[in-house]
């Protein structure tokens, strides 16, 4: 019997973590079995971290995209239905990758139909920023999330609870130019709003139909290249109770501060004591709590990870991303604080496979 897996992409800020953890509960509220298997460019992932956390079977691939990974793909899915036999893998690729339908989803359906059962593509859009995001022709990061957005099956619209509802209809027209086949699900991570909806569907017996997409691998090179990619660790004792959103805030605020408006596409953070972990990200220059458990307060022995990817060098963004962290920590009294971190712009996409048509590679 065949596994459903389900390809949620989508660029980076756009919710998909948030999403996955969402469809994650209502799953096993449904009683229904679930994994998620993660994907970065680097190592040290804070939504695995944090999806562990929170108790649900996870996986990653690291160090590349599902689609140059695509054997690590494979086995980490063949690994969790071995292990508990989930009734769904929910699959997160990395923000920056496109030509999912070609090299992911194809290669799925052709090379593994008796193992893995293929939903729908779906790709992420966030409602608050679709004309910054897919229609700056001249931009080679919207050149990049225009063609995720062409080659979806369904388009789920999130964040709308930050729109007003007399501009929703502006923005689906936007998206019916660009993919006028695509099944459109408004979402919200705060009202839940569209979640049953698309766990309904996700979980369904619909099967991913569509034909791949022309991308130009010159210009999606480029793209991925213009990002610097950070991922530190950082370990470090608080000796007295320190509010660990205020914290957390602090750290992102620096961040925020030292880079334009729009270079930011995400930095996320996860901080874990003894009594809470805290997950929270800044796209753009707004700052969000992503998810909470436990309290705010924290003493004693601190673990915080950091994952950034901004339009930078990488040499940049590494020293200011220290800078932030250690100017907060040093004002918050920390002691005994060591750290490892890395920091790369993505290489040019080689996917394993590449399926140009339904028929085959």
């Amino acid at each position: 019997m065949s596994t459903r897996i389900a390809i949620v992409g989508g660029f980076l800020g756009a919710g998909k973590t948030t999403l996955l953890i969402n469809l994650a509960k209502r799953y096993k509220q449904e009683g229904k079995s679930v994994a998620i298997i993660m994907n970065d460019q680097g190592e040290v992932l804070v939504d695995t971290r944090f999806a562990k956390e929170l108790g649900f079977d996870t996986a990653e691939v690291l160090k590349g995209c599902f689609c140059c990974k695509f054997p690590e793909l494979i086995d980490n899915a063949r690994r969790l239905v071995q292990a508990n036999r989930p009734d769904i893998i929910l699959a997160e690729p990395v923000g920056s990758c496109t030509d999912l339908l070609a090299t992911v989803v194809a290669p799925l359906k052709f090379r593994f139909p008796d193992e893995f059962n293929v939903a729908p593509l779906s790709v992420l859009l966030d409602s608050t920023r679709i004309s910054d995001e897919v229609e700056d022709e001249g931009s080679l990061g919207a050149y990049l999330r225009k063609h995720q957005v062409q080659e979806a099956e369904v388009i789920l619209l999130s964040k709308t609870d930050l729109v007003a509802p007399e501009e929703m209809d502006g923005l689906l027209n936007v998206i019916k130019e660009m993919n006028p086949g695509a099944r459109v699900i408004p979402y919200s991570g705060i009202s839940q709003k569209g979640v049953a909806e698309i766990a309904e569907l996700l979980a369904s017996t619909d099967k991913s139909l569509k034909r791949p997409v022309d991308v130009d691998y010159e210009l999606y090179a480029q793209a991925e290249a213009e990002l610097g990619w950070y991922n530190g660790s950082y370990t470090f004792e608080l000796p007295n109770e320190t509010d660990t959103y205020d914290l957390a805030t602090k750290i992102l605020r620096n961040v925020a501060q030292s880079y334009d408006n729009g270079q930011i596409a995400h930095v996320k953070l996860l901080l874990e004591s003894p009594s809470n972990a805290m997950k929270m990200s800044l796209v753009f220059s707004d700052i969000g709590v992503d998810g909470v458990k436990g309290g705010r307060k924290a003493k004693g022995k601190v673990l915080l990870n950091m994952n950034g990817r901004v339009v930078s060098t990488p040499d940049r963004l590494r020293e200011i991303i220290r800078r932030s962290v250690t100017s907060v920590l040093d004002k918050a009294g920390a002691i005994d604080l060591t750290f490892t971190d890395d920091c790369f712009s993505p290489g040019r996409p080689t996917p394993t496979y590449r399926f140009k048509e339904d028929s085959g590679a």
